[in-house]
C-alpha cells in the first residue's frame, strides 16, 4: 500500500513537472539563442532528473569457500517502488578553452522481496528471500580543455577522478533456518574508491534553438581491482541564453573484480536536464 501510495505521488509531481515544462516552453520559445562563444567566465549549473535501470550481480563469499550469487535488474518504474532518496546535479566553471566540470549523483534504494542463490553448498543448491539496500555517492570533478570550438562544434578532452561509494547489504529471510555453511543472515558491503578518468565531452548546435550534447569517460583501469565507463548522448533546445533543456540517454557501469558484496553494477536510461548558464 505504501509503495502504490508513494508511486502515485511520484505520478502527480511528474505530471505536474511536465506541464510546467510544457508552459516553459510554449512561453519562451520564439525567444530560442544559442550561447555567443566568447573568452568570459561562464557558470552552468544543470539540475538533472534520471531514472534508470539498475542491474548487476551480488556475489556473497562463505567462510568455507563457497559463495552464493544474485543476477538483479531493476527496471525504471521498479525504481520508483524502490526509491528511498536521491540527488542530482553538475556543475561546470569555464572560461575560454579551458572548464572544470563537477558531477554530484546519489542515490538509496532497497527491496524488500528479492531473491539470493547459493549454488554450491554442499546439501545442494538454496534459494532464500532477502531484503537489500542500495546507497551510492558518485562524485566526478575533472578539468578539461577544448581541442576545437567554434560557434557550432565543441570539442573537449578531459582527465579527473570518479569517487564512488558503495553501501550495499542483503539480510536474509530470518525465518529461515540456515545450514551451517551460511554463518549469517546479514552481509554488508560498504567500500570508497577513487579512480582516475579520461574522457570527451562536447556538443554540435544545430541551428535553430536545437543542439547534441555528448559526454564519454573510461576509468578505474584496474588500479582499484575495478573499471567504469560512462556514456550520454541527447539533443536539447535553447530557450534563452541563459536556460536550455537536454534530454537523452546515460548509461554508467562498474566492473569489480574482486569477491566483494556487490560485484557489477550498471545503471542505464533516460536523463532530463535543466540547463542555467550565467
Amino acid at each position: 500500500m505504501m509503495n502504490d501510495f508513494l508511486l502515485r505521488k511520484a505520478s502527480k509531481v511528474a505530471v505536474f513537472a511536465l506541464v510546467a515544462v510544457v508552459l516553459l516552453v510554449t512561453v519562451t520559445i520564439a525567444n530560442a539563442v544559442e550561447p555567443k562563444l566568447d573568452d568570459d567566465w561562464h557558470f552552468t549549473l544543470i539540475p538533472y532528473l534520471w531514472l534508470p535501470s539498475i542491474g548487476g550481480k551480488m556475489n556473497i563469499a562463505l567462510p568455507n569457500g563457497g559463495s552464493a550469487s544474485n543476477d538483479f535488474n531493476m527496471s525504471s518504474s521498479s525504481l520508483l517502488k524502490n526509491f528511498k532518496f536521491g540527488a542530482l546535479v553538475t556543475m561546470e566553471l569555464e572560461k575560454g578553452d579551458w572548464s572544470f566540470l563537477t558531477d554530484i549523483m546519489y542515490m538509496h534504494l532497497s527491496d524488500s522481496n528479492r531473491q539470493v542463490s547459493f549454488p554450491n553448498l554442499p546439501g545442494g543448491p538454496l534459494d532464500i528471500t532477502a531484503d537489500t539496500s542500495f546507497k551510492s555517492w558518485i562524485i566526478e570533478a575533472a578539468p578539461a580543455y577544448s581541442l576545437y570550438r567554434t560557434p557550432s562544434i565543441k570539442v573537449d578532452v578531459l582527465a579527473g577522478v570518479r569517487y564512488i561509494g558503495l553501501d550495499s547489504n542483503a539480510t536474509l529471510d530470518l525465518s529461515t533456518t540456515l545450514p551451517e555453511e551460511i554463518p549469517s543472515h546479514y552481509f554488508s558491503y560498504n567500500k570508497g574508491l577513487v579512480d582516475p578518468i579520461v574522457g570527451i565531452k562536447g556538443k554540435f548546435e544545430l541551428g535553430e534553438g536545437w543542439f547534441i550534447p555528448y559526454y564519454f569517460d573510461a576509468g578505474g583501469f584496474g588500479i582499484n581491482n575495478e573499471w567504469s565507463w560512462q556514456a550520454f548522448g541527447g539533443v536539447g533546445y535553447h530557450f534563452s541564453e541563459l536556460f536550455s533543456m537536454d534530454l537523452g540517454y546515460r548509461h554508467l557501469q562498474y566492473n569489480f573484480n574482486n569477491s566483494v558484496l556487490l560485484k557489477d553494477v550498471y545503471m542505464s536510461g533516460v536523463l532530463l536536464g535543466f540547463v542555467f548558464r550565467f
